[in-house]
């Protein structure tokens, strides 16, 4: 079962899923949620009554095991304590920045490649997780859009090749691989990334790459867009 990791005063410590399913309710929630609001989410299945009271025994043992640093709880509201710092805040905060400013920190790059609760099916996560992979998959695009204008070749196929394990259908990083590769003159390379893409898209969803994919690959050096033959 997934369990959330904390480092306190340069120690790790794991709460147990229980407890690890109500503090990410809670972190997803950058301003707080509200106690009902709360037990909805983490019990769906109870009555009020149960879940209030379930609420506030976890809540208890939360504090036990946090010292109470984790958590700041009242009457209405549960939220995170003020000092605690969260890895996905950070990793927006950096996806942001490279999609306003076309750059990032080598020490970046590796945070947008990171799924977030990859092992998590709960249904507020799940759309965290879309929000998350929407938000980094723009980042990594516009970085892959960047390079390839800067002439950083290898950085653009990088910067894309990260971009498709996030959406694999996504067309925009496979044209941008597309334009690296013709760029450096590899042009059965950038040939490679189109057939691989067409095989996907008619094997998965029955579809065809656009017009200007198809237009892209021949204005780059490769004007016959028919399906290579298969080697004997």
């Amino acid at each position: 079962m997934p369990v959330v990791r904390l480092s306190m005063d340069g120690a790790e410590a794991r709460l147990p899923h229980g407890l690890s399913s109500l503090v990410v309710a809670v972190a997803l929630e950058k301003g707080g949620i509200g106690r009902r609001m709360l037990q909805g989410r983490v019990w769906p299945d109870l009555e009020p009554e149960a879940a209030a009271k379930r609420l506030r025994q976890l809540l208890w043992r939360v504090r036990t095991a946090t010292a109470g640093r984790l958590l700041d709880v009242s009457m209405e509201q549960v939220r995170l304590a003020d000092h605690v710092e969260v890895d996905l805040y950070d990793a927006e905060r950096f996806a942001r920045r490279a999609m306003e400013h076309g750059s990032a920190p080598p020490a970046e790059h590796a945070v947008l490649g990171r799924e977030l609760l990859a092992d998590w099916q709960d249904g507020t996560v799940l759309d965290a997780q879309e929000r998350w992979n929407r938000l980094r998959l723009m980042a990594l695009e516009r970085l892959a859009e960047e390079s390839l204008r800067a002439g950083a070749v290898l950085d653009a196929i990088e910067f894309a090749g990260m971009a498709t394990m996030v959406d694999e259908f996504d067309e925009i990083p496979r044209r941008i691989m597309v334009s690296a590769y013709s760029l450096r003159g590899d042009h059965a390379g950038a040939r490679r990334v189109y057939d691989a893409y067409r095989r996907l898209l008619r094997t998965e969803l029955g579809l065809e790459p656009s017009p200007e994919f198809k237009e892209l690959l021949s204005r780059n050096g490769d004007m016959s867009l028919k399906p290579a033959a298969p080697a004997i």
